[in-house]
């Protein structure tokens, strides 16, 4: 009993004038408060020394592996809340890093997603088109994978695990159950978008056929990964609630499922950015406008980017024990990712409202009489409005015209 008195006294002298001995001897695990001793008593320290106990790395160290072996996950968690407070150890927080960037981004998203649809509104000369109604159903669910971020950030990610409270750290894990299958959703669902306007676009039957082959591909993306996350423990309950290692969940890989979509995703996003360069080449314009053009359609790599280095974040997720500090930089790419994908799916809409307001500067054609309108556009693709199944289209350079060849 002398021996528990003044090791809690070393540890608690700082919170020993706010706080009773006994309330505090209540708070520490008892498996907690034996690796201390056995750690204490192994060290260099005296049971006295409150700064050795504290700054002694070792002794640090031999807790942990303790405490890991003989307490369970709430009980480690508890004993080193009690001991971080007792250390005077600063409260680290970066909930603002997650907020933050899921409001910025999703207003930027969603204003780039409001010019899109003024830019194809009929009193601009524009016209809706399957690419604009499947941005309109991924907006919803942007809007609310952005506005989760600021619920989790709110909840607590962005603070140490052991500082929450354990009904924290589920709700969590549970609201990123859901904001996961959002952001696999969302995936596949800008690049279809982003599909359907080269149908608009491209009339060249071997390249349409492509493009329904990658659409194809990216709805199995969707339709596998979303079903994988969904069953990823058994129960389905356990995704949110297996953390603590109390009860019997069987559950994936998490890491190697993050890894699977992310690689398979990043394949996708360079191939449908890949696919309309060479058509674009072909378009006949200004060696200045034709580098605008390809370099709008190649903006994808940012998305790409993105993609990587949140690749990197999930390679320091794979084994953490501080879920809710280090899982700040999965969530916050994952916003960017999701955001920069549809900004980038909404800059042809974007270009085209723009060349209305300032068709010196943003037009993507080259001087063009009515002989050439007539016979054969700039873009040398409009003769194909003769070739019956392939006419329903709107060549690229047409897009800023009223009228839909």
């Amino acid at each position: 009993m002398l021996l528990h008195t003044v090791l809690l006294a070393a540890l608690m002298l700082p919170v020993l004038v706010t706080a009773d001995l006994k309330q505090i001897a209540a708070v520490m695990p008892k498996c907690g408060l034996h690796c201390m001793m056995v750690g204490i008593a192994a060290s260099d320290c005296a049971p006295t020394d409150q700064l050795c106990i504290c700054t002694d790395p070792v002794l640090t160290a031999d807790v942990e592996i303790c405490v890991a072996a003989n307490c369970t996950i709430r009980e480690s968690l508890t004993t080193k809340n009690v001991s971080m407070t007792a250390c005077r150890a600063p409260t680290r927080d970066r909930t603002k890093a997650v907020s933050y960037a899921g409001v910025a981004g999703g207003i930027l998203a969603l204003i780039a997603f409001i010019l899109r649809v003024m830019a194809r509104m009929k009193c601009c000369g524009g016209e809706l088109g399957l690419d604009d109604w499947a941005m309109a159903l991924n907006m919803l669910l942007v809007i609310p994978l952005s506005a989760l971020s600021v619920n989790l950030a709110d909840t607590g990610l962005g603070k140490d695990i052991w500082v929450l409270p354990f009904e924290n750290i589920t709700r969590i894990l549970k609201i990123y159950f859901y904001d996961e299958l959002l952001y696999l959703s969302i995936l596949p669902l800008t690049k279809i978008s982003i599909l359907f306007f080269y149908l608009r676009v491209f009339p060249k039957r071997s390249f349409r056929n492509a493009v329904y082959v990658v659409i194809g591909l990216n709805m199995c993306y969707l339709i596998a990964f979303v079903l994988i996350s969904v069953f990823q423990c058994r129960p389905l309950q356990g995704a949110w609630l297996h953390w603590d290692g109390e009860r019997e969940y069987h559950c994936n890989n998490i890491n190697a499922q993050g890894w699977s979509a992310a690689v398979f995703n990043m394949a996708l996003d360079l191939v449908v950015m890949i696919m309309p360069l060479r058509e674009l080449y072909n378009l006949q314009l200004s060696l200045r406008k034709k580098c605008f053009v390809m370099c709008m359609f190649s903006l994808g790599i940012f998305v790409t980017l993105v993609s990587i280095l949140r690749l990197d974040s999930l390679i320091k997720f794979a084994n953490t024990n501080n879920l809710t500090w280090d899982y700040v930089e999965v969530g916050y790419w994952s916003t960017i990712e999701v955001h920069v994908g549809v900004i980038c799916a909404c800059l042809p809409a974007i270009r085209s409202l723009l060349t209305r307001i300032s068709p010196r500067l943003f037009g993507d054609t080259k001087a063009t009489t009515g002989t050439s309108r007539s016979g054969a556009t700039s873009s040398g693709v409009s003769q194909s409005k003769h070739r019956g199944d392939e006419s329903d289209f709107v060549p690229l350079v047409d897009m800023d015209c009223r009228t839909r060849l």
